[in-house]
């Protein structure tokens, strides 16, 4: 089950931006979102997301200044960079490539610039992992999941790695279209997920993440998914109680069961509600979610295929 490559490796996305709402996708699977203006400076583990060969990061953004707030303008604080970093974890050699560097001139005009907004120069790589091609820009809806839907400027670019990685849980999976049927179906595993959440039985909890966790554990170099469930614990995180306070909340659904938002990636392969809907709060405030995506699977059911950030 463990990754063939000679050495493993590890791939992650540093990422910094302010002035805009924001979501972040690989592979058109949404990587982070943030729906704020203020500065953003993180750095996340990829590998699940990642496949052999050409790759495609997107950054769907819509620019906010002042109070009360003005969207899509000119504004000068606005950036947004993204790079890839590869982590040999034999020999802890890094090598890492800038994706995207963005800014906006004052025509309001997505430009990359020729430093980042740290003074530096962007990184750039003539071999794996590589920045591939110009960036490229359209239009597509950005969904909060709170009812707002504005129309955000996409700038896209393609990238190349060379290590050897599996396919996702849902590389083959159909198509599927937003349809009442499809959100009929949506809710019902959400539902069913929680079910099994609140009854605290950790075999089953297993049995409904093992799509996600599996591949997980590939993709991550754990010899096989009993080690990375020894390891990293992640029933834990799921406890209906954690122990602090912190209790699971009923299914959240903040437009209603008929009104939800979902949110379509993989080319339609995965779906989701959007936000999270399984939560726990502790004194009245949210403390945690699981942000988990769904296939459907050869038995024509839906089944956890992704956990998300």
């Amino acid at each position: 089950m463990a990754n063939d490559s000679p050495n493993p490796v590890n791939y992650y996305v540093d990422i910094a931006g302010a002035g805009a709402f924001w979501v972040l996708r690989i592979n058109d699977v949404s990587i982070w979102s943030h729906f704020a203006p203020d500065d953003t400076n993180l750095s996340l583990p990829v590998n699940a997301y990642l496949k052999t060969g050409r790759n495609e990061i997107s950054v769907n953004f819509m620019s906010v200044t002042g109070s009360p707030a003005e969207y899509n303008l000119a504004d000068p604080d606005f950036y947004f960079q993204a790079r890839i970093d590869r982590i040999d974890l034999v020999t802890r050699d890094s090598e890492r490539a800038t994706l995207l560097n963005l800014a906006l001139d004052q025509d309001n005009v997505v430009i990359s610039p020729e430093v980042t907004k740290f003074g530096s120069a962007p990184d750039e790589r003539t071999s794996p992992p590589m920045k591939i091609g110009k960036d490229r820009q359209d239009e597509a809806a950005l969904i909060g999941g709170w009812g707002d839907e504005w129309t955000g400027r996409r700038i896209t670019a393609d990238f190349e790695i060379s290590d050897p990685l599996p396919e996702p849980p849902w590389a083959s999976a159909p198509v599927l279209a937003d349809t009442p049927e499809t959100r009929a179906r949506l809710l019902a595993a959400y539902r069913d997920l929680h079910e099994v959440i609140q009854s605290g039985d950790r075999r089953r909890i297993q049995t409904s993440y093992e799509p996600a966790w599996r591949h997980l554990a590939i993709t991550m170099n754990y010899a096989s998914l009993d080690e990375f469930i020894q390891k990293t614990a992640p029933s834990e995180a799921l406890a209906p109680d954690d122990g602090q306070g912190g209790m699971l909340e009923p299914l959240d659904l903040v437009l209603g069961p008929e009104n939800f938002e979902i949110e379509r990636m993989a080319g339609g392969r995965l779906i989701r509600i959007v936000p999270d809907p399984i939560l726990w709060r502790r004194d009245g405030k949210y403390v945690a979610s699981t942000n988990v995506a769904f296939f459907q699977g050869p038995d024509g059911n839906l089944h956890v295929g992704a956990v998300l950030y």
